[in-house]
């Protein structure tokens, strides 16, 4: 039976978090999931607190940490830590990120001609952060025929005031907005393009020179970049060669460039998911994309196995500890039924959640959110999974990420801190738990301890 110190249920960044730091601790960790998470939808960036009225990243983590069921009362302490970890861990391969918790939320234009708030951005996005200037331009360009970037509805719709957020500050947004399209080498009349395929073209050095030079040339041709600017680009420019196609754009492109974001599947997100991948594979870590659980035994108040649906039988992981990152409604981790309760269907662990009649409030935009999206586990100091009195109900499971109770993700905007400060923490709460000596680890089990696991329950 194959045997990891700990599982970790979810490949989403709170699940890949936790798994790289325990893998640093010294754990064998096995991360195992139905399919992929939110790294392939989000923008890439890492959003850790914009409630309302926050200026910056760090003042949103302290106002909703005063908020004794928001998970960051218990994680706001130790996310500045864990995010410096992870960044290092993203750095070393290749991925930087720019900003930080102190600096202030901007106005980034969108690919659907708005904006959001962020302060954290990888360096390819990072150009968007830069405060604007008196007189300086933004060129929206985009190739000619792809169906998700049309750069004049995006120009034409940046230019509402409202859209920066603050009419009074003059530098809040461009002085001046223009739309450029291009035929890209080898794609005229192609009309189902997607932005991987992109990206990958982008891949391709000889393709890459010529289409950035014809990029330079219609910029050349249009005047834009007279009294300096910057130029947005859809977030394709590479994927295995990402940052050598941000290098030569940079040094190409007449006007300092940064990608914005497209409809999923997000390349960004794409990015940074191979990113963590390569970071926990390079610790010894392993992944298994596509192997639903079936089951979790356990005995008494100890998780003991996982088992996966594989392509020919069930296979069986024996294990001391589980991490479930297995992500809210949006992820599956929490599944409505029809008599109107909420469930989380591997372990059947308590739910926090309003009734049902209260789910969803009266405006669809409510900027409060709805109360649904605050349904989840509410968990210990340690995130070990509380029943309704406040009991541990199983002692070696950690909770991560949006499965945590408490938390409106979308409108706080908090889910990528909540997951890399959860999964900090779960990865300190298990590693001790899981650290085995290695002769333990190559002892095969007893037979009578085999057979006494497979007899224990199981929860689905």
């Amino acid at each position: 039976m194959p045997q990891a110190d700990v599982v970790v249920v979810g490949a989403g960044l709170a699940g890949m978090t936790a798994a790289i730091a325990l893998a640093d601790a010294g754990a064998r960790v096995e991360v195992v999931a139905r399919g992929h998470a939110a790294t392939h939808w989000t923008a890439g960036g890492i959003d850790v607190a914009a409630p309302r009225g926050s200026e910056t990243s760090a003042k949103g983590v302290k106002r909703l940490a005063r908020q004794d069921r928001h998970p960051y009362a218990i994680l706001g302490e130790g996310l500045p830590a864990a995010l410096t970890g992870l960044r290092s861990v993203l750095a070393t391969e290749g991925l930087d990120f720019h900003g930080d918790l102190a600096d202030p939320l901007c106005a980034i234009p969108t690919a659907i001609g708005g904006t959001r708030r962020a302060a954290i951005l990888p360096t390819a996005q990072a150009n968007a952060l830069v405060q604007w200037q008196s007189s300086e331009r933004l060129v929206v360009c985009g190739p000619a025929g792809f169906k998700d970037f049309w750069p004049d509805a995006i120009a034409a719709s940046l230019r509402r005031p409202a859209v920066w957020g603050s009419e009074a500050d003059p530098d809040a947004s461009p002085s001046r907005i223009d739309a450029i399209v291009v035929e890209l080498p080898g794609l005229a009349g192609r009309h189902n393009l997607s932005g991987l395929d992109l990206a990958r073209f982008f891949d391709d050095p000889r393709w890459r020179a010529d289409a950035l030079e014809r990029i330079a040339r219609a910029v050349d041709r249009s005047g834009a970049q007279r009294g300096g600017g910057r130029i947005a680009l859809p977030a394709v420019l590479g994927l295995a060669e990402h940052a050598a196609a941000f290098d030569e754009a940079s040094r190409i492109l007449p006007l300092a460039p940064f990608e914005m974001p497209l409809v999923s599947p997000s390349v960004p997100g794409l990015r940074l998911y191979a990113a963590l991948r390569a970071a926990l594979r390079r610790r010894g870590g392993r992944i298994a994309i596509g192997e639903p659980v079936e089951g979790i035994a356990f005995e008494k108040r100890r998780v003991t196995s996982v088992t996966m649906a594989a392509a020919v039988r069930d296979r069986v992981i024996r294990t001391e500890g589980v991490v479930l990152a297995t992500g809210g409604i949006a992820g599956g981790g929490l599944i409505g039924r029809s008599d109107g309760r909420l469930v989380e269907p591997l372990l059947d662990l308590p739910v926090e959640a309003p009734p049902a009649e209260n789910w969803l409030a009266a405006d669809p935009f409510d900027p409060a959110g709805h109360p649904l999206e605050a349904a989840g586990i509410r968990t210990d100091s340690s995130l070990r999974p509380l029943d309704a009195k406040g009991k541990v109900v199983l002692e070696n499971v950690a909770i991560v990420g949006s499965l945590l109770a408490g938390q409106h993700y979308l409108v706080e905007r908090c889910g990528d801190g909540v997951a890399i400060a959860s999964g900090h923490l779960a990865a300190t709460t298990l590693a001790p738990k899981a650290s085995v000596s290695v002769e333990s680890r190559r002892a095969p089990a007893a037979a009578k301890d085999t057979v006494g696991r497979q007899r224990a329950g199981t929860r689905r």
